[in-house]
């Protein structure tokens, strides 16, 4: 008979080839090897699903990462997975342990942005401030050591697809020095916005006087008796504003266009009192009566989710969002008809990341505060200068955002040469927000168009872990080499999704990050569903939108010597039958 043994398929690895080889020189017999058919193998002497170990390589180490490696020790509980995670910060946190600007908290109530596996008593606030936030979350990874997967003040700098071995060759820079790695899985959990940048304003470096950041904040710097200068007006100047203008000398808010300033977001739910600080008393029920507490998160949970239809262009829950801000802003405003010309926006509530922004609108209506229309023409070194001239400044504050446009920061190469970066140069596009063509067994949270701005992120997160997990437990069950979504399924998704999202608010007019900081285009952040919607989809696992690529030329090899881990184990064999 002929010997094909050498063609082997590709992306079998090299242990396996080996493995193969040495089977067939036991089992090779003309009677039973069918020499010209491609797809025969040799008989895998292992139990029915016999898992091969896998090597999972996930980049950042905020709450997506660290809920990562949570599901992995205390629900997955398995011994085949290798997962190691690379934080380019020294410490856990993320987004959280990055921001430290004056007035930095977060916008949705505290209790609801908590891991879902870590419920926590004992906020201090209803809107919880950045600090406490990373207390909490150093505090959860501690408690669940799961520091032990990390490796710290480490940066990804390239991960190459290599197709004859299946994996991802990796680079990595720590302490100035590059190693080299690989992995079956790759997981980006780095986030969406964590690659700040500075305003492309000219002569924004000449400037002698303090320039800052509010990504890369000086916890040095001081503006008591300042002339001050904030440049943004979105949720990261919203929280500056007030923070820095009761001390400040003056502060002048640089605006490019109006945005809403929402209420308070469910705040039926909120402690009585100003500041709504949750009393001992309150924090103690929660502490003993847990199912209390999980009565409460789930009551905040469904209000923020009941909330969908607010988002749906010309609805009748969008007229009532619209009229009652609308009133609201201007009641802020002190009703003054040239500030509600200029701050309350012409298009739809929501179009742009609502605020609720609380003292923002009080504080530029201040003695010593102004909102600034005028285009600036340049930064000069004493100050700003617009159109009307110059304006002297000792301090001045770019609250200006992030790169938007999905991609990693650093060079990812997929199958065929594939670059992500090209992939996603005009319009970023992935399948549920996770998968990209591509890009084989290779992950994002948080990626193009999930819901990051209408529900509970968290929960996404923890659902996305979910869905990670069940790919890495199948490709190891299932004698997979790779999975990447078909070029023609990601099509589809994204023609559909945008079909959607023609009718919501995100398409209605405004520049928003949400469109990659254009007015007009595809919606390139936001999910066409609700947050409910989305979960349902992600619990089907749909095999048939993907490219699903083995280790042999035989897709039926995992089924083994015909036993049953059960079996081998000596399980009880007749667990099936009902009582």
């Amino acid at each position: 008979m002929a010997d094909n043994r050498a063609d082997l398929p590709s992306g079998t690895h090299a242990s396996e080839k080996e493995d193969l080889r040495s089977r067939e020189a036991v089992n090779d017999h003309p009677s039973t090897v069918p020499a010209t058919n491609p797809r025969w193998v040799p008989l895998n002497d292992q139990p029915l699903f016999t898992p091969r170990k896998l090597r999972v390589v996930c980049i950042g180490a905020g709450y997506a990462g660290l809920t990562l490696i949570y599901k992995l020790k205390y629900k997955l509980n398995v011994d085949y997975i290798d997962l190691q995670v690379y934080e380019k910060n020294h410490d856990v946190g993320g987004t959280w342990l990055e921001n430290r600007y004056p007035g930095v908290a977060c916008d949705v109530p505290a209790h609801v942005y908590t891991f879902l596996f870590e419920p926590n008593p004992d906020w201090s606030k209803y809107y919880a401030t950045g600090p406490e936030i990373w207390q909490y979350i150093k505090k959860t990874s501690k408690k669940y050591q799961l520091e032990d997967h990390i490796q710290f003040n480490t940066r990804v700098v390239e991960s190459i697809w290599n197709e004859q071995k299946s994996q991802w060759d990796i680079k990595v820079e720590s302490n100035g020095q590059i190693t080299e790695t690989s992995a079956d899985i790759l997981v980006n959990a780095a986030g969406i916005l964590n690659k700040w940048k500075w305003p492309e304003i000219e002569g924004l470096r000449d400037f002698k006087g303090s320039l800052l950041h509010s990504a890369a904040w000086d916890e040095t710097a001081d503006w008591a008796g300042k002339l001050v200068g904030v440049i943004g007006n979105g949720s990261s100047a919203i929280q500056i504003v007030p923070t820095l203008q009761p001390k400040a000398k003056r502060l002048i808010n640089y605006i490019r266009s109006p945005t809403w300033i929402s209420t308070n977001f469910n705040l039926d739910f909120a402690p009585s009192g100003d500041g709504f600080v949750f009393s001992e008393e309150q924090k103690r029920k929660f502490r003993e009566h847990p199912e209390e507490l999980t009565k409460y998160r789930r009551a905040i949970e469904h209000d923020f989710n009941h909330n969908f239809p607010t988002f749906i262009s010309d609805s009748k829950e969008q007229a009532l969002v619209d009229g009652a801000f609308r009133e609201i802003m201007a009641q802020r405003l002190g009703n003054d008809p040239e500030l509600i010309e200029k701050l309350i926006p012409k298009w739809q509530v929501g179009c742009r990341r609502l605020t609720p922004g609380e003292g923002y609108l009080e504080a530029l209506r201040a003695d010593n505060a102004e909102a600034c229309f005028d285009r600036i023409v340049r930064v000069t070194e004493t100050g700003v200068e617009t159109q009307h001239g110059e304006t002297k400044l000792d301090m001045l504050i770019c609250a200006t955002g992030f790169d938007v446009s999905f991609n990693p920061f650093w060079k990812l190469v997929g199958r065929d040469g594939r670059r992500l970066e090209d992939e996603w140069a005009e319009v970023p596009k992935a399948y549920f927000g996770i998968c990209s063509s591509s890009m084989p067994n290779y992950f994002i949270f948080n990626g193009p168009n999930c819901p990051v701005g209408h529900g509970s992120l968290i929960a996404v997160i923890d659902w996305t872990a979910d869905y990670i997990w069940r790919w890495c437990e199948k490709i190891a069950t299932h004698d997979i080499s790779s999975v990447v979504v078909k070029d023609d399924v990601l099509e589809e998704f994204n023609l559909y999704s945008q079909e959607f999202l023609k009718g919501t608010v995100w398409a209605s007019g405004c520049r928003s990050w949400y469109k990659n900081n254009k007015i007009d285009g595809p919606v390139t952040a936001m999910y066409a569903g609700s947050v409910i919607h989305y979960k349902e989809c992600l619990e089907h696992d749909r095999g048939e939108d993907f490219d699903i690529r083995y280790n042999t030329g035989n897709r039926f090899r995992f089924m083994g010597n015909g036993l049953t881990q059960r079996e081998i184990r000596g399980e009880d064999l007749g667990y099936y039958l009902e009582v």
